[in-house]
């Protein structure tokens, strides 16, 4: 009997590691990113406010982002600007994470690279910190090319994260970044404006809770 118990934990325990959402992945030094960001869900959110981490205005070549509320601003340039698809960041609109629905980054850092470097990576940014501004967006058929300038406005979900991207290796920490994520389900981005950023970065999966920051805030007006 003695065993027989033995053998059934050791499967039990067998198929609770291979099962994937059971068992959580390594701790990292930094908080890592993406995450659930369902403003309908009240305990998703660590905190509320009515300061964000930024401000800026479009074109949003570059913005102010404020480490720490009261303290002087610090100046960040526009380094890059890319879009995953599927969405990585899920808000709970309907559709979201299926075809269709696209998530956009665009990057900020402390110092860009002077040299020759591709944009729609993240070559470009040299020195952090690393804010990213996002938004997630429909796609509409066809239309014009026009800069893609993330929407204005609140509520935004601001939180310490990390750099996204596919893995490699699996389970990868990636470095330290501060995102300002607009809210909202009704932007929309069309066919051209895409083209213009050649193709779609790998969406990384959710993180599990032991690879997320305390300090997910929804940013009010």
């Amino acid at each position: 009997m003695t065993v027989l118990k033995a053998t059934v934990w050791s499967a039990v325990l067998l198929l609770a590691v291979s099962l994937p959402g059971i068992a959580q992945q390594p701790s990292c030094p930094n908080p890592q990113s993406p995450r659930k960001l369902d403003p309908s869900s009240s305990s998703l959110y660590d905190r509320t406010s009515k300061s964000s981490i930024v401000k800026w205005s479009p074109p949003a070549t570059s913005i102010q982002y404020y480490a720490r509320p009261g303290c002087a601003p610090q100046t960040l340039q526009r380094c890059g600007q890319h879009y995953h698809a599927p969405v990585e960041n899920t808000q709970g609109c309907p559709g979201e994470t299926g075809p269709g629905w696209v998530e956009v980054h665009t990057v900020f850092a402390a110092e860009v690279s002077s040299g020759t470097c591709d944009p729609v990576t993240l070559d470009c940014c040299k020195k952090g910190p690393f804010v990213v501004l996002a938004y997630s967006a429909r796609v509409t058929p066809g239309g014009v090319a026009t800069p893609i300038v993330p929407p204005v406005g609140r509520p935004l979900a601001e939180w310490s994260g990390s750099t996204t991207n596919a893995d490699n290796p699996p389970g990868e920490c990636k470095p330290p970044a501060e995102w300002s994520f607009r809210l909202g389900c009704d932007f929309k981005i069309n066919e051209a404006q895409l083209k213009t950023l050649k193709h779609p970065d790998p969406a990384r999966p959710l993180q599990p809770c032991n690879r997320l920051s305390r300090d997910l805030t929804k940013v009010v007006p």
